[in-house]
């Protein structure tokens, strides 16, 4: 069964492709459903069952029907509502309260720039580091040293730290000022320049998940806003991408050499689980999960925060031992959802995602958007996008990024209402 998954996403993304005869978003995520699940294959074939990322050791696995089907079908339910939109037809992206964004744009942008300051005076010690023990700190729940820097600054910059996610939506409004309102590439450029503020934070603690979901979810907006690219920008993106994509995968290999180097599997086989371990995972949990057991942390963290005074990171030893085995590892954003909330919750936190993009995509073959609805688009997306590894928004720190999209949302959405009535 573990040859059904590649099979089912490469059929599921030819089906997308002829829908909408277009590269379009859903044609994307279905694409990295392809790759992860050829990764498998590979992994599998290889013998690469018992690596550090995978919880096959010593389980034979049985890639059973019914999770095999589970995991494609919740999948593609995830993935469905992104293929209502057709980049391809897109003519504009408006801006209802213009004074909004650009207030909100300069607090991103500040937001970032304190993130470079607290990140950047460590980054060169990182040369001559050990990515390993700087990982193996992360898990131990050490603080990095720009965490321990930020802790002895006032309390609304370390809240200002603390949201810093929210600095990803630089990309998409990159793109939007620099493609749609055609602003000068100098007055844009900073929006870029401070979306990258996360991962830089992550690198501190030799994270390779922030630099990953970033290219994802900057490829994410390069196919919804493909048809309103000018050349200028266009041109910018390919010759700028050549050094930092060399530079991203020099990182990647770098850390996992340093990780993996004494481990059985090799650094290659380690890379490899890595990509493909998401399916297997899955069927392990379904095979293993205790269904007595049930948690909202990973789901609603900010309300977990404030109403539970907990979060998924601070139960996850206590949920290991009662497992019976480590829970922190790849297995998709449906896999987090199985493991928290059984199948019927999983299915159900499936077909509710899938109901709200449709509520904000509205309709098929739509021409334009709010940049609003564009910014909300983004951060549901990166939800099956980067699904290929684990659900996104696992903590209030990952999830702050709703703070900002959804309220832009309804506030625009909110306007155009009145105006109507008006």
């Amino acid at each position: 069964m573990y040859f059904f998954p590649f099979i089912y996403f490469c059929g599921l993304t030819y089906y997308f492709w002829q829908k909408n005869k277009c590269f379009d978003l859903a044609v994307f995520i279905s694409t990295l459903f392809s790759i992860t699940s050829f990764c498998c294959i590979i992994m599998v074939l290889s013998g690469h069952l018992s690596g550090s990322g995978v919880l096959a050791d010593g389980w034979k696995p049985e890639f059973g029907f019914i999770p095999t089907i589970l995991y494609c079908g919740l999948v593609t339910l995830t993935i469905l509502p992104f293929s209502f939109i057709r980049p391809n037809m897109l003519e504009n992206i408006g801006n209802v309260h213009r004074i909004t964004m650009y207030l909100f744009t300069a607090f991103i942008i500040i937001q970032g720039l304190l993130v470079y300051y607290l990140v950047g005076g460590f980054l060169a010690d990182l040369l001559n580091g050990d990515f390993k023990a700087l990982k193996h700190a992360g898990y131990t729940g050490d603080l990095t040293p720009a965490d321990v820097k930020m802790l002895t600054m006032p309390a609304p910059i370390q809240i200002l730290y603390f949201l810093r996610s929210m600095t990803l939506l630089g990309i998409p409004l990159f793109f939007y000022y620099s493609c749609v309102e055609k602003r000068s590439l100098w007055l844009s450029l900073p929006l870029l320049f401070i979306s990258v503020s996360p991962v830089l934070r992550g690198v501190l603690s030799a994270d390779r998940t922030e630099i990953i979901h970033y290219g994802l979810m900057f490829l994410f907006c390069v196919v919804f806003f493909q048809s309103l690219i000018t050349k200028k920008v266009r041109n910018f993106i390919l010759t700028a991408s050549v050094p930092v994509v060399a530079i991203g995968l020099a990182y990647v290999f770098a850390v996992s050499e340093s990780r993996f180097e004494n481990e059985e599997e090799g650094t290659g086989g380690s890379i490899l689980e890595y990509a493909g371990q998401s399916y297997v995972n899955f069927c392990y949990f379904y095979d293993n999960h205790n269904p007595e057991l049930y948690y909202i942390e990973r789901e609603l963290p900010i309300s977990s925060y404030f109403i539970l005074k907990s979060q998924y990171v601070d139960t996850k030893e206590e949920r290991t031992a009662k497992e019976g085995f480590f829970i922190g590892v790849f297995a998709s954003h449906v896999g987090a959802w199985l493991l928290d909330t059984g199948v019927i919750g999983c299915s159900l936190i499936s077909a509710f995602f899938a109901l709200i993009c449709c509520l904000v995509v509205k309709r098929y073959n739509r021409t334009e958007f709010d940049i609003a609805e564009v910014l909300l688009i983004f951060v549901l997306g990166a939800v099956p996008t980067f699904g290929i590894f684990y659900y996104r928004y696992y903590s209030i720190g990952t999830a702050s990024i709703y703070v900002a999209a959804i309220p832009l949302y309804l506030f625009s959405n909110f306007l155009f209402i009145w105006k109507e009535k008006e």
